[in-house]
This record gives C-alpha cells, sequence and structure tokens, in this order.
C-alpha cells in the first residue's frame, strides 16, 4: 500500500518529526491517575474539588504544583469518565451555586461520583520534551468520609457494635436527642418472632438520632456511616 507524499512533511526537521510521532504514540498510551477526596460531612470536598477542576480549566493561580507554576501545563479539559457505573460529579451545577446572585454553597457530597480532567503537559526532562506534549488522564473521586467509618465495625460482632451504640445513647450529652429511639426500643420484645414493620421504624428512628447528633461537632464520627448516607443502596 502507497501513501501520497505531502510536500510540506518534507520541511520537517528530525526534531518535529520525533515529536510528531511522541504525540501519536501519547494518544494511545495516555495513563490515568486516581485522586480519592474524602472527608466528614461539611469539611468542604466539594467545594475543594470544584475549585481545583476550575483553576486547572480556567488557568486559575496555583503556585504549589509545579508544572502549573513552571508553564508546563498546555491545557486541561473534562472529558467522559471512564466507568459509566459511577454518577458524574456535577462541576457545572456547583459552580453555578458558587458564582450565582446571590452566591450559595454547592450540595454537599451525598455519594460517591468521579469526574475525569484530562491534562495535556510538557516534561520536565529535556529528552522528554524532545517526545512532544504528554497526556495524563485525572479522574478525581468524591467519596463520603462517613463510609469508612464503617470500617471500624468489622472488628466487632453485632452484639459488641450493639452494646457501644446503646452506652453512647444513654450519655448525658445525647439522652434528649437519643430519648425517642431509647424509649421505642424498651417497648420491643427480643423473644419475639421477626417484625419487619418494627425493624423498619427501629431504623427509621435510629437515623433520625444519628442526623440530629451529628450537628454536635463532638459526634461528627458517630455511625454507621451508611445510615447517615445511604448512597444508591
Amino acid at each position: 500500500m502507497r501513501f501520497p507524499l505531502d510536500a510540506r512533511d518534507l520541511s520537517l526537521s528530525v526534531t518535529d518529526t520525533w515529536t510528531r510521532a511522541g504525540n501519536r504514540i501519547a494518544d494511545l498510551l495516555t495513563p490515568s491517575l486516581r485522586l480519592g477526596v474524602t472527608g466528614l460531612a461539611r469539611s468542604g470536598k466539594t467545594v475543594f474539588i470544584t475549585a481545583l477542576i476550575r483553576n486547572l480549566t480556567q488557568g486559575g493561580r496555583l503556585p504549589f504544583f509545579a508544572p502549573y507554576a513552571e508553564g508546563r501545563i498546555v491545557s486541561a479539559d473534562l472529558e467522559p469518565q471512564p466507568d459509566d457505573a459511577v454518577p458524574r460529579f456535577d462541576y457545572e451545577a456547583h459552580i453555578d451555586a458558587l458564582s450565582g446572585a446571590p452566591p450559595h454553597w454547592p450540595e454537599s457530597t451525598r455519594r460517591i461520583s468521579e469526574v475525569r480532567v484530562a491534562l495535556s503537559f510538557t516534561p520536565e526532562h529535556w529528552l522528554r520534551r524532545t517526545l512532544g506534549i504528554r497526556r495524563l488522564n485525572l479522574d478525581i473521586v468524591d467519596y463520603p468520609g462517613e463510609w469508612l467509618l464503617d470500617l471500624a465495625m468489622l472488628n466487632q460482632s453485632y452484639a459488641d457494635w450493639s452494646r457501644e451504640a446503646l452506652d453512647r445513647a444513654r450519655l448525658p450529652s445525647r439522652a434528649e436527642t437519643a430519648e425517642p429511639w431509647l424509649a421505642y426500643i424498651k417497648t420491643l420484645d427480643a423473644s419475639a418472632p421477626e417484625d419487619e414493620k418494627a425493624a423498619l421504624r427501629g431504623a427509621d428512628l435510629f437515623t433520625s438520632y444519628l442526623v440530629e447528633a451529628r450537628r454536635d461537632a463532638a459526634v461528627a464520627t458517630l455511625g454507621p456511616g451508611r445510615f447517615l448516607m445511604p448512597g444508591d443502596l
């Protein structure tokens, strides 16, 4: 098979040809870096991710990010994320919230989400720069920190966890908040047959107690996190 000769290619230097070839290879072999951002509610995850994307894509100030401070970032663009099963981080809605009239805080993290930023940059080493512009897919994952709290439960039996939950609920600082749930479980007979309605009622009261108690910074680590933030379960 013969390919037509482009006269413009004759004017290319060896370096230009090498650079073009490097760019084409980079397109096929773009690496990906996954950045997980997690923390408890009201810790600023959503605002941090939104600000990071904004600064990368719109030319903001990132003095401590060496490639950006050195002027080696060529471009940064939002691209479709690799995992269709994971909801997309709603960057546009969060920007609208922060820049609205009047501005307001964006909706906080309720479930796992993801967004991809495709970075084009020139390498730091001169020899690698001869291979052309390099690319990196930055996949940012917003993960509710409350879910991480539940990892501690892996080392507990249900009886141990229940005993600890009751002890915490009976603390003087939580007596008023936990009272509806504690009063309800006193009406239950542990030896009675299973009753799904009773279990659901107890779960609702327990969740309400967790939500109210979490407003106190001192009990921000109260769990299970999945009760506070069920996500898509």
